[in-house]
């Protein structure tokens, strides 16, 4: 709100005392209702100067024109007027779940002969209702493995009993049951073939497994087939056998169970592009008998660990449910437990440790896969996303195509738990098997986001950076015009003359050489390792010795060296090895006595160090998640580096597009499909980074 002086009296006219108010904008639309204990001390946080608020306050802050407001008695009374009015006006900025058409319920009619259903909502019929459930394809599963088991009927007839195995067809004659008496799927009550009390308990039992109570289906099953063979009636003894083996292969599919018999819902979501994706568990008698997925509307939001988001889900979903237990597992607190437990009358817990905690964390688990299942359309390649590349090239100034985009960011948990996320887009599209993340080795203790992103940044181009210098370097087999060269410079006290020579060229110059040994399929040998004085200091030698492992047939390469060279190499991945082959020396006893005094055995295994597809790539830009800080400390790194790799830095606060050598920022409209482009690869490298952060901190903390 600019208006200073409209401000002040809104805030003045606030009262102490619990009720909702509501935001509007500039065409009078309530885009966002809010509930508070006291509504003049919740109101005016949103206006005091030091309050650091969220992308989202800040964004609905600049559209609030006006603000209105209803008191009521109690925290619960707000709760509720709050839940009303939301799904009345449906505004723009709150969490809002998503079309209640996708939520059905099974219903069990209250008839004599009652009927099983999908439906869409509940009403006070006196019918028993079961959800809401997120699918009605799950539903209709679920319909078909009760039918194999428990015979009950869904038409639409109005049966009624008149004693016995008597009834009344209301508006329709029955004369003969439908197919589905004769495939066993019906008991056919429409024409007698059962007592309302026989019915009823088959109804019982669908209630049961609707509860997760499976162990009364078996015991009532139980009773049934031998009360058939005690009458010597095994025909039909047998045929309720076969049902209690299919719920007992039911049973086994059972993947999660809690020793703790307290029924309970477990719950845990994550926040990808303005969605938040819920996962629901619900363990009833120590049995998981079902999971949900639903999906939130979460617009300008993307922190995780976000209270509204979460106490939004509860409240509404709640509201709906027909089945609340007495323990809601949670991963983090919510401002109005206690108020909402009271009106759900049910214990919110927020575990840390332990099987809880565990549950927890297989329910996020579960929420991400449902939100990349869910995934956006956006990350299939498009002729939108082909544009975006084009628009961001066009916007950046860059000459080359922009296939390959990697984005970084930083995570910790206040200084602890450092972590760095490395993710790629190729053709503006998210490659996951690229994805790369980073523990960090030199910052632990205290947060120092531009430290961190430099280990970050030197750590990855550190592997291409010598690929980039010595691109004018040619590495290739030795020809016969390359042996006077050779025998100049190789080592004269070598014995085995039977190896294969390679060279260095730069500009069809010799710059150096190296031989392999092949002693075996198992031992390949590296020897005669030479750079000439002017070359060297460049590191050549690791380029020549690369290239050379890559050529070598064993998966393990050796090598003797002189022992003031054993660092050298270790660099580069060689270790000491305890026991030479004796394909090395053989007989030799000269070799073997050079070996112990000034010269040590090492070996690469080619296994341990498989080169990293992504590590090896040379993205087309580089995006920091960051201000004009984060871009300074990414200057340093290429400058060091001495790389030519377009690199900016996105500020999350307004959008701002750093770029090096450039004093203002570059903004441009929020609609582009430019910037929405960067915003996808910056929220999911933060993402990536707070999942690597979380799992960090979940290993760490150990149950006692």
């Amino acid at each position: 709100m600019k208006d200073n002086k409209k401000t002040k009296k809104i805030l003045s006219d606030l009262p102490h005392t619990p009720g909702v108010y509501k935001m509007l904008n500039d065409k009078k639309e309530i885009i966002y209702i809010g509930k508070a204990k006291d509504l003049s001390k919740r109101v005016r946080q949103y206006f005091q100067k030091k309050q650091k608020h969220p992308i989202k306050t800040l964004k609905l802050l600049e559209n609030v024109v006006d603000i209105k407001f209803t008191t009521v008695d109690t925290d619960l009374e707000a709760i509720l007027l709050e839940t009303t009015l939301i799904k009345k006006h449906l505004p723009k900025y709150n969490v809002l779940m998503k079309d209640g058409k996708n939520h059905v319920y099974i219903k069990i009619t209250d008839e004599d002969f009652p009927r099983i259903q999908i439906v869409r909502k509940v009403e006070k019929d006196g019918a028993k209702y079961f959800g809401p459930k997120s699918a009605a394809n799950k539903v209709k599963t679920t319909f078909k493995v009760l039918k194999k088991i428990l015979p009950f009927r869904h038409c639409s007839l109005d049966i009624r009993s008149m004693g016995g195995k008597k009834v009344e067809v209301t508006k329709k004659t029955i004369k003969y049951p439908c197919l589905n008496f004769y495939i066993k799927k019906c008991i056919a009550p429409c024409t007698g073939k059962c007592t309302k009390a026989e019915y009823q308990k088959i109804i019982k039992n669908v209630e049961n497994f609707l509860k997760g109570k499976a162990d009364d289906i078996l015991t009532s099953l139980n009773e049934e087939m031998q009360m058939w063979a005690q009458t010597k009636e095994f025909e039909k003894a047998g045929k309720v056998r076969d049902k209690i083996q299919k719920i007992k292969d039911i049973l086994e599919k059972q993947k999660v169970s809690d020793p703790n018999q307290t029924d309970k819902d477990i719950i845990n979501y994550c926040i990808i592009h303005e969605r938040a994706y819920f996962n629901l568990f619900q363990i009833r008698d120590g049995k998981l008998i079902n999971q949900e997925n639903f999906i939130l509307s979460a617009k300008h939001t993307d922190t995780e660990n976000n209270k509204e988001v979460l106490e939004s889900f509860i409240n509404q979903y709640y509201q709906i449910a027909t089945d609340i237990p007495k323990e809601i597992l949670i991963p983090h607190n919510i401002e109005n437990s206690s108020a909402l437990g009271k009106l759900i009358k049910s214990k919110f817990i927020i575990p840390k440790i332990g099987t809880k905690n565990k549950l927890l964390e297989m329910s996020l688990k579960n929420a991400q896969i449902y939100a990349d299942r869910n995934k956006p359309s956006w990350q299939t390649e498009s002729k939108l996303t082909e544009n975006a590349i084009k628009d961001l090239q066009k916007a950046l100034k860059l000459k080359n195509p922009l296939r390959r985009i990697e984005c970084y960011d930083i995570s910790h948990l206040s200084g602890t738990d450092t972590v760095g996320s490395m993710i790629v887009f190729t053709k503006g599209v998210p490659e996951k098997a690229m994805y790369r993340k980073f523990k960090l080795r030199t910052v632990e203790g205290k947060p120092d986001d531009y430290k961190s992103l430099e280990e970050v940044l030197t750590r990855r181009f550190l592997k291409i950076t010598r690929e980039i210098e010595f691109k004018d370097y040619e590495f290739k087999k030795a020809r016969k015009k390359d042996k006077e060269f050779i025998e100049k410079h190789k080592d004269s006290d070598e014995e085995n003359p039977d190896k294969h020579f390679y060279v260095l060229e730069k500009k069809k110059k010799l710059k150096g050489f190296i031989a392999i040994h092949e002693h075996s399929k198992k031992v390949s040998e590296l020897t005669n390792l030479f750079i000439l004085k002017s070359e060297r200091g460049k590191k050549l030698g690791y380029k020549l010795v690369k290239n050379a492992i890559d050529k070598a047939k064993s998966k393990r390469v050796y090598g003797l060296v002189k022992n003031d060279l054993l660092e050298y190499y270790q660099i580069y991945g060689f270790e000491e090895v305890k026991k030479m082959p004796e394909e090395l020396c053989g007989k030799s006893k000269k070799c073997k006595s050079r070996y112990k005094k000034d010269y040590t055995c090492i070996v690469y295994d080619k296994l341990k160090h498989k080169p990293d597809k992504s590590f090896t790539q040379i993205p087309d830009l580089v995006v920091i998640d960051g201000g004009r800080g984060q871009l300074t400390a990414g200057t340093k790194v290429f400058e060091k580096l001495n790389l030519n790799i377009p690199y900016i830095s996105l500020a999350k606060k307004l959008e701002e597009i750093f770029i090096p050598g450039k004093e203002k920022s570059l903004i441009v409209e929020k609609n582009n499909d430019a910037l929405k482009l960067l915003q996808r690869a910056r929220d999911e490298a933060h993402r990536f980074a707070i999942s690597y952060n979380r799992n960090l901190r979940a290993k760490r903390i150990k149950p006692l």
